[in-house]
């Protein structure tokens, strides 16, 4: 009998099945949905003697099934089946069932509002109003910035994904979602690490890259606003904020980005600046992680978003992380694994804890 912390079970429609050969469910702060794939070998045949024809009741899963997945006994995603693979001959069948979370279907659907206007509405009212129709939650993390849009329209057809992340930028926020049905606006925040990560002893196995390509001394935003009579010609046309690199040892370098909408003020423009500096200088660090089993500490599934201290000599890292990406599999080589990405706090907009108040 497997070890209640090992097994994974899909329910559909009310009933459960747990008889997986491979599972793999993938949760990430970046993505627009959580995604799993399970696939089973039945080693009964197929076509029973005496029996139905064929055994239909172990095969009826199928893509618009809602479902919720567990892992150790936790619930580890809410959402649907889309995709369905079948092989079979007179003596097995393979079953291979991939699905995603409820905010799959939102990201990709288009806006559809009345007017596509959103003249004068923050973020978060945005985000809510166009996420409505397609039963999506919407969830703030930390501190996100609410000065509203003064003249804002969505493209149309526009997928609501890249809407709201083309505006989530101007106010330096981050976009992503749970995996139970709600999408995320990340803005500065601050967590404390839950666990350590330490080589030879909790780390199975690590790949660490450390990557300045796309990292600038200086991040370079120029915008324009609505003219008027008491704001106009250049002051409205030539907006302008620049941020430094919050890294060491960076070389010259300068990243001219334009601000897309138009913009009232020049806190808007620091909002942008703050933003791409973020988002580059956050990229330098990529640590790929795996740890036996699917729980942290032994009593919660390991989570996006949270931070963790890792220490790894061979990978020069002595530091506190933030945990991009969470992936749980199992298998029967590995059995039950996590693999964590792990990433500069900045990059998620975070602060290491050390940091806070400085």
């Amino acid at each position: 009998m497997p070890k209640p912390q090992e097994v994974a079970v899909l329910v559909v429609n009310g009933r459960k099945f747990e008889d997986w050969e491979f599972v793999m469910v993938r949760r990430n702060w970046g993505d627009s949905y959580a995604y799993f794939q399970f696939s089973a070998a039945e080693r009964d045949p197929v076509f029973k003697q005496g029996g139905p024809f064929p055994d239909w009741q172990k095969l009826q899963f199928k893509p618009g099934d809602l479902c919720s997945v567990y892992l150790a006994g936790f619930l580890a995603i809410t959402g649907f089946i889309e995709v369905r693979q079948v092989a079979y001959d007179a003596f097995s069948h393979g079953v291979m069932l991939i699905g995603k979370s409820y905010t799959a279907l939102g990201a990709k659907s288009s806006v559809d509002t009345k007017t596509g206007s959103f003249d004068n509405k923050n973020i978060v009212q945005i985000a809510q109003e166009v996420w409505a129709p397609y039963g999506a939650g919407v969830k703030v993390v930390g501190q996100v910035d609410m000065t509203p849009f003064d003249k804002l329209q969505n493209n149309t057809g526009e997928p609501v994904w890249d809407f709201m992340e083309r505006i989530a930028r101007d106010r330096c926020a981050r976009l992503a979602c749970d995996a139970f049905g709600n999408f995320l606006l990340i803005g500065e925040h601050s967590f404390a690490p839950v666990a350590g990560l330490i080589e030879g002893k909790n780390i199975l196995s690590c790949q660490c890259i450390i990557d300045s390509t796309m990292v600038f001394e200086t991040y370079d935003v120029r915008g324009s606003s609505q003219g008027s009579d008491d704001h106009n010609m250049t002051d409205a046309s030539e907006q302008q904020a620049v941020q430094n690199t919050s890294l060491a040892n960076v070389l010259h370098s300068k990243l001219i980005t334009p601000i897309e909408e138009s913009v009232k003020s020049q806190g808007e423009m620091k909002l942008r600046a703050d933003f791409e500096q973020r988002i580059h200088d956050g990229q330098q660090i990529q640590a790929t992680i795996t740890v036996q089993g699917w729980l942290r500490e032994g009593v919660a599934l390991w989570s996006e978003g949270e931070h963790v201290h890792v220490y790894s000599p061979m990978a020069m890292l002595d530091e506190e992380l933030a945990i991009q990406q969470v992936i749980f599999t199992q298998d029967d080589k590995r059995g039950s694994i996590t693999v964590l990405t792990c990433v500069n706090p900045e990059f998620l907009n975070a602060h290491p804890t050390y940091n806070v108040g400085k």
